[in-house]
């Protein structure tokens, strides 16, 4: 008898929920934004021993561990990495928490740029096992309004920075995630922004000889002893000294001369550093159309392009900087 009425009250209940989860899934309010995962990457960095990175311009660049250190690939290019930077898009990676849901169909791949062809692609991998794999797309900037006085009456304190988003997908996945930061400058970076810079690094208290060979009769050799640097036997300039070697000590460069052939050419100049508790390491200095290209005997595979104003003048100094003002 009551069958009919039952039938109509379960068809509206089913009606009602149905509607629900058609809004929670398709509309932007607060359900939809709590609908979404809040990690991107969940890894153990510990773990990973390769990262290829696909960047918007240029071809991949592999970042390889190889006894507790990175090295970096490019083509027929290898060379160390800088540790801080490869640890620091390890962190990038990580870090990616999903502020909001930007879309939820390949439809809009496009206009978020995470295609091969428009973004961005990093792998992170242990061994042949894929840990992560992320598209990084455009980016846009917020301007946010002045912040406003602490007390009424007040002028409005200074403009705050933009807010940067930054669009990203799993390459497994269909759904696109705005993220905070700027991320075009962690994952667009030419080769060689990820390659170690430093060309020397020697503990200053450690060095107690240098021999610099010129040219003609030009050369000379500063030594230390007891606590007395001197030039061939005469009294140097002690601040002129120290400030050399300060500059020495900790040299870095991001200017590769990669297409620099040194074989069966002789240097033009070299400066000998010698010292206690230290390995001996020559600098060679090797004249290039106008210009000079430095290496040194610790990383004989590292050249370095120099103008005369450059690395080659912090090197390679003259008898007449060391002259003793004091004398």
């Amino acid at each position: 008898m009551h069958k009919p009425y039952n039938n109509r009250i379960l068809s509206i209940t089913f009606g009602v929920l149905l509607v629900l989860y058609l809004v929670t899934q398709f509309t932007g309010g607060e359900a939809n934004e709590r609908n979404f995962r809040t990690d991107l990457v969940t890894m153990d960095t510990a773990t990973v021993d390769r990262l290829v990175l696909n960047p918007k311009e240029g071809g991949a660049v592999t970042f390889t561990q190889k006894d507790s250190a990175w090295q970096v690939a490019q083509g027929d290019k290898t060379a160390e990495a800088d540790q801080q930077a490869v640890q620091s898009l390890l962190g990038t990676l990580l870090q990616l928490e999903p502020q909001r849901l930007a879309a939820r169909s390949e439809e809009k791949w496009n206009t978020f740029e995470v295609t091969d062809s428009l973004g961005s692609r990093v792998q992170a991998y242990n061994g042949e096992n894929l840990l992560a794999d992320v598209y990084v797309g455009k980016f846009s900037l917020q301007q946010l309004p002045p912040q406003q006085p602490m007390q009424p009456g007040m002028p409005p304190m200074q403009q705050q920075r933009p807010k940067a988003t930054s669009y990203v997908r799993l390459a497994d996945e269909a759904e696109v995630y705005a993220v905070d930061g700027f991320l075009t400058t962690s994952f667009n970076q030419p080769f060689n922004s990820w390659r170690d810079r430093n060309f020397l690094q020697l503990e200053k208290e450690n060095i107690s000889r240098i021999s610099f060979q010129y040219p003609a009769d030009s050369s000379f050799t500063l030594a230390l002893t007891d606590s007395i640097w001197t030039i061939n036997g005469t009294l140097a300039d002690s601040a002129q000294t120290a400030q050399y070697l300060n500059q020495i000590t900790r040299l870095t460069s991001s200017d590769f001369a990669d297409d620099f052939n040194a074989q069966g050419q002789s240097p033009s100049f070299q400066a000998r550093i010698e010292g206690n508790n230290m390995n001996p390491v020559t600098i060679e200095g090797y004249q290039n159309n106008g210009s000079f290209v430095l290496r040194n005997s610790l990383k004989p595979d590292v050249l370095i392009s120099s103008d005369s104003s450059g690395l080659y003048s912090r090197v390679f100094k003259g008898k007449e900087n060391f002259v003793g003002r004091e004398q």
